[in-house]
């Protein structure tokens, strides 16, 4: 990355808590060939940023280079582009999709799915992210923002509503006479599928375990929304849907798969996407098998995915929850109030 006039971006030049971040100005990117440069109107907090702030979450080895700006999700406005651009041009609003593909893997040279890609970065994580002025992505990278979708409600999409997205629609094909169970329903990502689901036609319920938030996914489209601490948590599902899932959609992991026999009607399909209750499974696969139980697990989404969101956010279709907006220079306490929990929907930073 060569480097340009300041810029400033919250960084961080170790990994630690919410206090290694600080507001400093480091060199503006420069677009390459082929690359565009954007300027960052906002940025969204995910639990994968602070996962990779704290400890690296397995992606960052002893030689990872300091100091570096995290931020998966950002939207702004094209500032210049390299040598060869042509999809889009200064002045264009655009949001930026997360995975950033290598090109030369057998997966990229047989043009499979971005999610495929061997040797993948992501925004924030392998390469600078949005919590700065300015970030440089290739072009593939910059999906169009029509005039009809802010900045901070494009900012919520990549990773959140793509990883929803591409479980639900794009391999479980959730339509129409579904019935729907979102595990870890309150996370970002829950509240995103819950939504997506009903956007689709189907029947929703939502499971969690924050009674405050819980209550609030009847405002998303949920039919209804069941504590884990209830015994009979399975049963109580079933009973709101008026039957076994014919989807489910899990964020949880151990806590799901010991209870999949009493939520899933024959022939469901299961997207899974995340492990916040633990990532060691135990399961009938028996019982999978002769139910003709089809499973997904899957990394994040396409830039499809992202494109389809887009298009439904500015039909009005889709509205992401945003529960509040922080400027960049708090960003720090704005990650605090998300690994503790407290939001309802995506934190917002405002570059």
């Amino acid at each position: 990355m060569r480097g340009g006039a300041p810029m400033r971006a919250m960084v961080f030049r170790s990994f630690g808590g919410p206090e290694v971040l600080e507001l400093a100005e480091v060199p503006t990117p420069e677009p390459g060939a082929g690359e565009v440069l954007v300027r960052v109107r906002a940025a969204s907090i995910n639990r994968l940023d602070i996962e990779f702030r704290q400890t690296g979450f397995g992606f960052a080895g002893p030689d990872f280079p300091f100091p570096h700006v995290g931020g998966a999700d950002a939207a702004g406005v094209v500032e210049e582009v390299g040598e060869g651009v042509t999809s889009v041009r200064p002045g264009d609003r655009v949001v930026v999709f997360t995975f950033v593909t290598c090109g030369q893997c057998p997966a990229c040279l047989a043009r499979r799915p971005e999610n495929m890609c061997q040797n993948y970065q992501l925004l924030g994580i392998h390469r600078w992210g949005g919590y700065a002025e300015y970030v440089c992505v290739p072009e593939r990278n910059v999906v169009p923002l029509p005039d009809e979708v802010g900045f901070e409600a494009a900012s919520c999409l990549p990773v959140s509503y793509v990883t929803a997205w591409h479980g639900l629609v794009n391999r479980a094909d959730v339509g129409p006479g579904d019935r729907v169970v979102v595990m870890g329903a309150t996370s970002s990502t829950g509240i995103a599928a819950v939504q997506i689901a009903a956007l689709r036609g189907a029947r929703v319920v939502g499971v969690g375990r924050s009674g405050g938030k819980l209550a609030r996914l009847s405002e998303v489209g949920a039919e209804g929304a069941v504590s884990l601490l209830e015994e009979r948590w399975p049963q109580r599902v079933c009973e709101i849907l008026g039957g076994r899932a014919t989807v489910l959609f899990d964020t949880l992991g151990t806590t799901t798969w010991a209870h999949v026999s009493a939520l899933l009607d024959r022939g469901a399909r299961v997207a899974v996407c995340g492990r916040s209750s633990g990532t060691e499974l135990s399961t009938n696969l028996l019982w999978l098998y002769r139910n003709v139980t089809t499973v997904f697990f899957y990394l994040s989404g396409q830039r499809r995915d992202l494109e389809a969101l887009v298009a439904a956010t500015s039909r009005g279709s889709l509205r992401p929850v945003v529960h509040r907006v922080y400027p960049l220079e708090e960003l720090p306490a704005a990650q605090r109030a998300v690994d503790g929990g407290e939001p309802f929907g995506k934190v917002v930073v405002r570059v």
